[in-house]
């Protein structure tokens, strides 16, 4: 889910292999650096309507084999499809932002890196925190309900969406 500049600069590992099925389906919202805290869950929003988030999850939903799926720093886009995914398959909020946050301590080199390139930004806003994924889940209800409606918003059908819950 990696704009161009991203894909040119660091090509997936995966692209041109024969053995490995690869798409990009470039999401651009999400990718920048919200302006505060407060604007994190409402960029995860606009992630979620992105024009190509179908394509995502019917590529998922329609994929033959298992599935990984990632964007640049690995919580913001990814943490949204997971979300999704993860509410999808009946998991409950709690365990879908602990594993949100765990993005926190697994990414801790790359949040580094971030922090030593651009010692002017805000951490608070690119370092996952529970109330990013707390906030987003209930703006994500409050627009869709649930996540059979958000996927029939977004123009899955009924097969790919019983397809994804299956896959879960």
């Amino acid at each position: 889910m990696r704009g161009q500049k991203d894909v040119d600069r660091k090509p997936s590992g995966f692209a041109g292999r024969n053995d490995f099925v690869y798409y990009n389906f470039q999401i651009s919202e999400g990718s920048g650096v919200p302006e505060s805290v407060e604007a994190v869950p409402i960029s995860y929003m606009s992630i979620a309507k992105a024009k190509a988030m179908p394509d995502v999850f019917k590529c998922i939903a329609n994929a033959k084999t298992g599935v990984m799926f990632n964007c640049t720093a690995g919580k913001d886009r990814t943490g949204v499809v997971s979300a999704i995914l993860l509410l999808h398959a009946g998991v409950c909020d709690e365990d879908i932002i602990e594993n949100y946050v765990l993005t926190k301590e697994y990414g801790k080199g790359r949040l580094e890196l971030v922090h030593k390139n651009f010692p002017e930004l805000d951490m608070n806003i690119v370092t996952p925190c529970k109330m990013f994924m707390e906030e987003f889940l209930r703006l994500f209800r409050t627009e869709f309900e649930d996540s059979d409606t958000y996927f029939r918003i977004i123009g899955l059908n009924d097969e790919e969406i019983k397809a994804l819950r299956d896959k879960l």
